[in-house]
């Protein structure tokens, strides 16, 4: 199967806060990326959202940072998920998401956190070396 995505996700175990109409809920972000994340929720955050609809990811960006707002669409919910588009981001964004994708990305590499909570929920294994 094709991959659809404009780039690739890189796995980020991190907490966030997914901001949706007036409300918040703490979230966990599974996996980034330039364009997009998934995030899963142990609140209600499912049974609220609507695909289409607009909402704000707040990301945690680290190295003493403020955190990082970024607006996004939900392209689809479901199964404590949610699959988000980010929307209109302005060069600084860019720049602030690609740096935290460039860390997620090395850390990934590094095996320093090559799963996600969400892949040992399912059952997925994520070491590599029984692959080859």
């Amino acid at each position: 199967m094709r991959e659809k995505r404009s780039s690739r996700r890189i796995v980020f175990v991190a907490n966030g806060v997914l901001q949706y109409q007036s409300q918040r809920f703490p979230c966990y972000v599974e996996n980034i990326s330039l364009h997009g994340a998934l995030v899963s929720s142990d609140d209600a955050a499912c049974d609220v959202v609507r695909q289409g609809e607009r909402c704000v990811l707040t990301l945690q960006q680290g190295d003493g940072l403020p955190p990082l707002d970024v607006a996004a669409q939900i392209i689809h919910y479901g199964f404590g998920l949610v699959g988000l588009r980010f929307v209109e981001p302005d060069a600084a964004l860019e720049t602030a998401l690609a740096a935290i994708v460039g860390r997620a990305a090395q850390e990934e590499m590094a095996g320093g956190k090559g799963s996600s909570r969400l892949y040992t929920r399912l059952g997925i294994n994520t070491d590599r070396g029984r692959w080859r």
